[in-house]
């Protein structure tokens, strides 16, 4: 899946979705319609949310911010933001990076909470499915 969506013409791709939609509407009520439509939307809108946080993230670490809401750039000025990173370049991947450092946040405490909330749900599920 390295390369989906493909690298297309945004009509072919558009025509492709409004292809495959019209089969899907091939001998289905409208219930059957609404709840494949609702569930396609989900899936949407998880990419969309997973991909949305990943942008800030990458804002955050490169310090690049478009933001053209901002009174700078009503004004006549430029929409890009003059925010730092988040990390300094050399401390960037520091595995030695000191986790108090006001100019640094620590990853590694949040992570450890997060394997360890898997590891117990992996454990209830489990659990649940004996």
């Amino acid at each position: 899946m390295n390369r989906f969506p493909p690298t297309t013409n945004p009509r072919i791709y558009t025509l492709s979705t409004m292809i495959i939609a019209y089969l899907l509407i091939d001998d289905f009520t409208a219930n059957e319609q609404n709840a494949i439509g609702n569930w396609l939307m989900t899936i949407g809108q998880i990419l969309e949310a997973n991909a949305s946080f990943q942008q800030l993230m990458e804002e955050r670490v490169r310090g690049n911010t478009v933001n053209i809401n901002s009174q700078q750039f009503k004004n006549g000025g430029s929409p890009y933001m003059n925010n730092p990173p988040l990390y300094p370049n050399d401390q960037t991947n520091s595995s030695n990076s000191n986790c108090n450092n006001s100019q640094n946040y620590c990853y590694e405490d949040e992570m450890e909470t997060l394997k360890k909330a898997v590891d117990k749900i992996k454990a209830k599920l489990d659990e649940l499915s004996k």
